[in-house]
This record gives C-alpha cells, sequence and structure tokens, in this order.
C-alpha cells in the first residue's frame, strides 16, 4: 500500500557515516554516536522484553531523520524490522490516518491483523480497539524485537496520536522499541504527547543540537579528502550555523563551483533555506519572513505587530530560528548570511510582499523609527499616496539619506514622493527637494525638472527656501531673467537688487573691490591672477557695509562664489584659525557651505599644507565623498591649492578628477573655475596639447557676465602670454578689468591693474611651444593686418557719450585693436568668424569708425 513499507535498511554505509537516501544529508557518527549508543542499549534491553521510547527532537535540518535511517540500518543487521511511517501535514485531518499507515505496513510484514478489515475506525469502542491492536502488536513481538518509528510526529492526526500514547503506556515489558522525531517548531503540538511520556522510567528523550566546528572539520575532510584549514571551518560553521543540511548544502556548493569568484553560497544554500523555512512552523516561518522583512528593526514586538501574534509566540520563533542556525543576533539583518534573507523574501509571493512591506512601514512608522528605515518599505510596497505622512516620510528620508550622502537613496524616494503625492502642494515641495538631490549627483540630469518648479513657484507651491533652491538653479544655468523674476513675485529681492546683482554682491563678499595688495616699489593695485595669494598684512578694507542678499545664505551659487573667490585672489576677513575651528565643526547633515570658505581663506592665505591636508580629510568622509558636487568642490579647492604651491602636476591630476566626476557642462556659468585651473596647470607644465583640449571645452556665453568668467579669462591670458600671444593675453587681462569694473573696484585700482598687465606681459612660466599655423591662417591674418602704429587719425570726432558698447562687444573691440585677426579673436572667445564679423561691423557704426586702427583712441 503506498505510504507504508517495511525499511529494514534502507541506507548505505561509507567509512563510519551513513546517508539519507534521497534527501543528501549525511550524519558523521562522530557528531552523534552517543545517541545511537542510547538507541543500541534500548534494541539490545528489548530482547530481554524490556522495551523502549525514544524520543528525538531537533530544529529543522540536524538530522533528526538520518539519526532515524541509522537506527533502522542497526535493527536490521541484527535481523529485526524496522517499521517507519512519516506523518505529513497534508494528512493531519484524516483520522488514524498515520496509525493506519503503521498497522498495514506491519500486516505486509506477517503481523495478524487487528481487524477484518485491517483498520481502525472511529465508530469501534476506543478502549477495546487499543487493547486489540496492543496484543497483536505484542504477539508480534514475541520472537524478536520490533522497532517502529514515526518521523514528524508532529503532524500527526489527533486520533493517532491518542492511540500511540495508549500503546507505549504498555509497552514496558515487551520487545518493542518506539523512536517519534519531533521537529521543535512544533512542540506545542505535541505537548500533550510529552507530558504522558516524560515521565515514564523507560522513555528517552534525545535533543539533536547544532554540529560543532570538530564535527563540521570531519564532514570536509570526508567531503574534500583532507584535513580543512581554520579559516575554513570557520566559514562553513558562521554561515551554516552548524545546521548538518546547511551544512552540505554548503559542500554542494563549493563541489559544483570549486572557487567561486565572490566565495559566496549558491543556489544549493539558497534551496535548502527555503527547505527549511517550508519544514518550520507556520509561526516559525512568519517569523523568519518578518525578520526579514523588518532587517534591522527585527525587534520582538515590532514583529510580533507585523505577524499578529502574541510576544511570547514571537520569542519563541526567534528562539527556534536561532537554534535551527538561520538567525544570529550578533549578524547583520538578524541572519547568519544575507543569501539567508533574500531567500526567505523570494518565498512570498510578490503580492503578498507588497503587502507586508506596506504593513511594515505603518508599524515602524507608528514606532518613531527614522524615516529612512519606513521611505524603503513603502517604495518596496508601492502603495504610496493613501496617507499624507507618507510623502512627509519619504521628503524627510531623502533628506537623511542626504545629509549622509547617499544621494541615491534620497532620489529613489523623492522620485516616488513626486509620483505618490495627491496633493499639489506636496508634489512640488518633494520635486524641490527632488532637483536639489540631481544637482549634487549631476546638475545637467536635475535642469530637466528646473521649469516645472519655476511654475510650481510662480503658482504659489513653494515657500521662500524652496524659492532660493530653484532660483540657485536658474543662476547656475545663467538664466537671470527667470530668476529675477522670480525673486520679484516672491518678495526675495531684498539687499542686492536681481539675482545678477546678488551674485555679485555674494562675490564681492569674498573679494571685496577695495581689497588692495601692497609691494615695494608698486604701485597700490588689485591683483586678479590666479597665483597671487593675498596676505591679512597686505590687505586694505572699504569701510562700506555689504548688504547680505537671500542668495548669500546657502545653496550652489554661494559654493561656488567660495570657490571662484579661491581661483583669484579673494579674501575675507576670517582668520585661519578661525577657518581651522569652522572645519573641525563640520559634520554630517551640516552645509557644505561654510567649510568651503574656510578652506579658501586657508589657500588665500598661503596655509596651503592646511589647505591640502583639510580637502583629503574632508574627501573621506562619506557624506562628501559619495556626492559628487561635494567631492568636485572639495577637489577644486585641492588641485587651487596644489598649484599655488607649485605642484602643477599634481593640481592638473586632480582637476582632470574632477572634471571626470562632472564634466564641464554640467558646471553652467561656474564652469569657468575647474577650466580655469586646468588650463593654468597645464601652462604652467608647459602642455599645450592639454591647455587647448581645456580651452576647446564648451562654457556658456552667459559665464563671461558672471564673476566665473574671471577666473577663466585670467587663465586664457596667462596661456595666450605663454604662447607669444601678447596682445591677445592683454586683451583678456583687460577683460578681467571690465568685470572689475562692474565688481565696483576703485577707478584708480583698475588703472594699476591695467598697467601691471602691459609689465607682465611675457611669459613667466615655462615656454609653451607656438603651435604653427596653417596657409589658410597666414592668409586671413595678411588680409586683417594693420600696421601697428599709424599717423594722425583721419577718424570722424568719437561717438556721443550715450553710446555703449555691450559686454561681448567690448571683448571684441579689444582684441581687434590689438591687431588680432578675426580667427584669432575667434578662438581666443570661442565664437564663430562670423559672430567676430557683425560684432565689428556693430562696432565701428556705434562708435563711427572705419577699421581697426581708429578703435584704439577708445581701449584703456
Amino acid at each position: 500500500m503506498p505510504g507504508s513499507s517495511v525499511r529494514p535498511a534502507p541506507v548505505r554505509f561509507n567509512t563510519g557515516a551513513v546517508e539519507l537516501l534521497g534527501a543528501g544529508v549525511t550524519v558523521a557518527l562522530g557528531e552523534r554516536r552517543s545517541e545511537l549508543v542510547l538507541f543500541e542499549e534500548a534494541y539490545a534491553a528489548s530482547t530481554r522484553s524490556q522495551g523502549a521510547v525514544l524520543f528525538v527532537s531537533g530544529p529543522v535540518g540536524t538530522g533528526k531523520t538520518a539519526l532515524m535511517q541509522e537506527m533502522a540500518a542497526h535493527a536490521g543487521r541484527q535481523g529485526g524490522p524496522f517499521f517507519l511511517v512519516t506523518a505529513s501535514a497534508g494528512e493531519r485531518a484524516r483520522p488514524f490516518g498515520v496509525l493506519d499507515r503503521l498497522i498495514h505496513g506491519m500486516c505486509a510484514a506477517g503481523m495478524t491483523p487487528p481487524f477484518p478489515d485491517g483498520r481502525p475506525h472511529p465508530d469501534r469502542d476506543f478502549f477495546a480497539m487499543m487493547d486489540r491492536i496492543g496484543a497483536v502488536i505484542q504477539d508480534f513481538a514475541r520472537g524478536r524485537p520490533v522497532v517502529i518509528g514515526i518521523d514528524d510526529i508532529h503532524f500527526a492526526d489527533e486520533q493517532s496520536l491518542r492511540c500511540l500514547s495508549y500503546v507505549i503506556r504498555r509497552i514496558e515489558q515487551s520487545r518493542v522499541v518506539i523512536v517519534l522525531n519531533e521537529c521543535t517548531s512544533y512542540e506545542r503540538e505535541t505537548a500533550d504527547l510529552r507530558a504522558e511520556m516524560l515521565h515514564l522510567p523507560y522513555c528517552h528523550r534525545i535533543r539533536l543540537a547544532a554540529l560543532t566546528q570538530a564535527g563540521i572539520a570531519e564532514h570536509l575532510t570526508r567531503h574534500f579528502g583532507a584535513v580543512p584549514d581554520a579559516a575554513s571551518v570557520r566559514f562553513y560553521s558562521e554561515v551554516s550555523g552548524g545546521n548538518p543540511l546547511l551544512l552540505h548544502a554548503l559542500i554542494d556548493d563549493r563541489i559544483a563551483v570549486p572557487e567561486p569568484a565572490d566565495g559566496e553560497p549558491g543556489s544549493s544554500f539558497r534551496q535548502a533555506v527555503l527547505r527549511i523555512l517550508h519544514r518550520c512552523s507556520p509561526v516559525t516561518a512568519a517569523v523568519a519572513r518578518s525578520v526579514a522583512v523588518l532587517g534591522d528593526y527585527a525587534a520582538p514586538a515590532l514583529i510580533a505587530e507585523l505577524v499578529g501574534a502574541d510576544i511570547a509566540v514571537v520569542r519563541a520563533g526567534m528562539r527556534d530560528l536561532h537554534e535551527i542556525g538561520l538567525r544570529d543576533a550578533e549578524a547583520a539583518e538578524g541572519f547568519r548570511h544575507g543569501h539567508i534573507r533574500s531567500a526567505m523574501l523570494s518565498s512570498v509571493p510578490s503580492a503578498d510582499l507588497s503587502t507586508l512591506h506596506g504593513r511594515a512601514a505603518e508599524v515602524l512608522h507608528a514606532s518613531g523609527a527614522p524615516a529612512i528605515a519606513v521611505a524603503e518599505h513603502l517604495i518596496a510596497a508601492q502603495d504610496g499616496g493613501k496617507a499624507a505622512w507618507r510623502v512627509t516620510i519619504l521628503c524627510e528620508a531623502a533628506r537623511e539619506a542626504m545629509a549622509a550622502g547617499d544621494v541615491e537613496s534620497a532620489g529613489k524616494s523623492l522620485r516616488y514622493a513626486v509620483e505618490s503625492s495627491g496633493e499639489e502642494t506636496q508634489r512640488a515641495q518633494a520635486a524641490v527637494l527632488a532637483a536639489d538631490a540631481q544637482w549634487h549627483a549631476d546638475p545637467s540630469r536635475a535642469v530637466r525638472r528646473l521649469h516645472g518648479l519655476r511654475r510650481d513657484a510662480l503658482a504659489g507651491l513653494l515657500t521662500g527656501p524652496d524659492i532660493l533652491v530653484v532660483v540657485n538653479q536658474l543662476l547656475w544655468w545663467g538664466e537671470f531673467g527667470e530668476a529675477d523674476e522670480l525673486m520679484r513675485l516672491s518678495g526675495l529681492e531684498g539687499g542686492g537688487g536681481s539675482s545678477l546683482a546678488q551674485l555679485w554682491t555674494l562675490f564681492r563678499r569674498t573679494w571685496p573691490g577695495s581689497a588692495t595688495l601692497e609691494e615695494p616699489g608698486r604701485p597700490t593695485h588689485a591683483v586678479p591672477a590666479l597665483t597671487h595669494p593675498l596676505h591679512p598684512d597686505h590687505l586694505r578694507r572699504s569701510s562700506e557695509p555689504l548688504q547680505q542678499p537671500p542668495l548669500a545664505q546657502s545653496g550652489p551659487m554661494a559654493a561656488v562664489t567660495y570657490l571662484s573667490s579661491a581661483a583669484t585672489s579673494a579674501y575675507d576677513a576670517m582668520t585661519p584659525g578661525r577657518a581651522d575651528q569652522m572645519l573641525s565643526a563640520i559634520r554630517a547633515g551640516t552645509p557644505l557651505t561654510p567649510a568651503l570658505y574656510a578652506l579658501v581663506v586657508l589657500v588665500q592665505t598661503g596655509q596651503l599644507d592646511e589647505a591640502a591636508a583639510w580637502c583629503d580629510r574632508l574627501l573621506k568622509e562619506d557624506w562628501i565623498g559619495r556626492v559628487p558636487m561635494r567631492r568636485v568642490m572639495i577637489g577644486t579647492i585641492q588641485s587651487v591649492a596644489a598649484l599655488r604651491s607649485g605642484d602643477s602636476e599634481t593640481s592638473l591630476r586632480g582637476i582632470r578628477e574632477v572634471l571626470d566626476v562632472v564634466p564641464p557642462p554640467a558646471w553652467g556659468v561656474a564652469a569657468g573655475l575647474p577650466l580655469s585651473v586646468a588650463v593654468r596647470a597645464a601652462t604652467d607644465l608647459g602642455d599645450a596639447q592639454s591647455a587647448r583640449s581645456h580651452l576647446a571645452a564648451p562654457v556658456p556665453p552667459v559665464m563671461f557676465d558672471t564673476p566665473f568668467g574671471l577666473p577663466y579669462l585670467q587663465a586664457l591670458g596667462r596661456y595666450h602670454l605663454a604662447m607669444g600671444h601678447r596682445q591677445s593675453a592683454l586683451a583678456h587681462f583687460r577683460s578681467c578689468t571690465e568685470l572689475l569694473i562692474k565688481w565696483g573696484v576703485e577707478p584708480a585700482g583698475i588703472q594699476a591693474a591695467i598697467d601691471w598687465h602691459h609689465r607682465t606681459a611675457a611669459p613667466t612660466g615655462p615656454e609653451v611651444a607656438r603651435p604653427p599655423a596653417d596657409r589658410g591662417e597666414d592668409a586671413s591674418a595678411a588680409a586683417e593686418a594693420e600696421p601697428p602704429w599709424e599717423g594722425p587719425s583721419q577718424e570722424p570726432a568719437g561717438p556721443p557719450e550715450s553710446v555703449r558698447l555691450t559686454d561681448a562687444e567690448q571683448r571684441v573691440a579689444a582684441l581687434a585693436a590689438a591687431g588680432n585677426t578675426n580667427r584669432q579673436i575667434a578662438e581666443s572667445l570661442f565664437i564663430t568668424v562670423s559672430t567676430v564679423e557683425q560684432h565689428l561691423t556693430k562696432i565701428y557704426r556705434k562708435l563711427n569708425v572705419r577699421s581697426r586702427s581708429g578703435l584704439r583712441r577708445f581701449q584703456p
């Protein structure tokens, strides 16, 4: 009959071990010898009509069935039968199911049927029926010991358990040995049976524990043919927890892939975890899945709320998982290995897992868990928008992630917050945070949200701080008109007028217009040069108070303005000691702008080693190093410090890394900052090709109307100076003075700066070889060339005072007056020759001149 059999020896032997056929679990007898000896003694006593009961319990996978198979093998060697029945959870509702299968198996081996139909029946008188069954079993065992084994007794039906209890109480003076295997996950189900059995003098309880490291080493030696080293034993012990099923799954994985690339467990291990989970009690399995879902927050109280069970039951389940070898309170996420958690989660159907994550989010939120932990479950559940607190939590989690430097997690939380928000104000506020997080990762991606955010701000969906985020990003991309409109309509104009004016005011905070440098034998003047730091003893300050525009408080424009001051010669009143104090106080979650400001002070006061050391220290911080824009801002200052210390090679290498992380197009109007450092470092090294490659990087024309054009023009002038283009270099330096005029530097200082440029119009660093001009360029130059000096000009009188050239026209006019060809002007300003010609046409008309020579009298 299916399901019943006599199995005298369903094992095969292999050097002192027994293998469970069909299950793949091998038990080394050294670890289970004492248990087997107890059975052998009980078997020997049964030959003297002394019956016994062995109650074997242990967690799932610890070898209970394998031990029973070895007991069957011993009985077979002694010539006695071993009748094994395995109870099944699927047949638990069938009355007398286990007993029926046992009787049929024994009858097939020659036992007299207790009833004409051979089966127990609920309609029969119970005690009469049990007397009859007990009698035929004892009669069948008169000539030899009979061993009855019932595996997974916890799945036996209630009627069969009652019958077994009756039989057990009557075998003391018989040749019957009964072995019952119980999983500790189901101890509640067999509590009554144990209560009736364990006080009997001939009933013995065996508890199987996890394998020791010595037992694990024995397994490894037998499978791999060599004594394992201590590290291997430790690995197998830590991952398997001493569970034989998990241990052999690890061994199978290693046999299948002898040298895994990552050293991780494989598919056999994951399948073994699923087998254990399937064989655990429903409560233990639910606790296991809850631990997997909750991860670091898998406290008993939260698990109980998630599972909907009593906390005592949950604690028992967690204890069971520990005994099985799956859980380790000291391990990350509560399990011994990450594969265990992933296998647990994979066993849950997708819909159920989504529900479980949603419930976990509610439980964690109610418990006051960090927002980032709650957000993880909201995203996994994909059920946002059901309550306003969910979007709030997602936004809060994003702030926590940004503080820790986890831009990816922040972006994920905010994308989901924007998509799932059912209220427009919440959606707009989440979108601002999303744009800010994206800017920190890649400004070129954040720009996609920019005009939508502007519409939200104009619609009144954003508050002041959020509006400033939008304004900062508009300024980043040179959208000054839109930024001005937004600030005006939002009432944020105070302290600086237009946004561009505020940007200049902010820039003046780090490079006040009246700052001067005094050197012996040289007039007092402003020195806008990358390699000329200012010393506190050389500074003079204007007493005019500077207004504090909103943009000065925080945001990318405030940050890059400080960088711009480092790339020129700006300096503020902070002392180096105060800068060190500010840097020491910087922590994750605080704005980065003060740190940049303090680093600039160290660079500008010549504290270059200190600045470099602080840059190294800050870049090692996760909250900085993991965020691209934070990293490149610190990296830019580090490269400036290296350049000023004379280490141009380190500076160029560092700034290349900066531009690899965030390429020039993503820098917007601030692109001149890293490019100026790269060009200057390459120029100093005599690397013309590298300098030209960085000058070829496109920059937005609007950059030259901002403070960030200043260091770029300085570097460009230095490059042309090294190339031997004295007039072009002077033209670029003059463009710097135009910016200084906008900046508010005193006229005398501007003129002194111009004079200084004429003194310095010669290469000061390694000469850069001038690239040979092609024939076309020579021809163009000859066609446009004019004598450097002419006789008295016959040009008409100059233009009326009201005529003013645009900034772009002034730059073209200066280069043309210096004798540059149209092509040279185009290359210097990175515009087309056609654009140069158009500018010259307008310039001639405005100034009422007919040629380049006529432009010279209008130049400083």
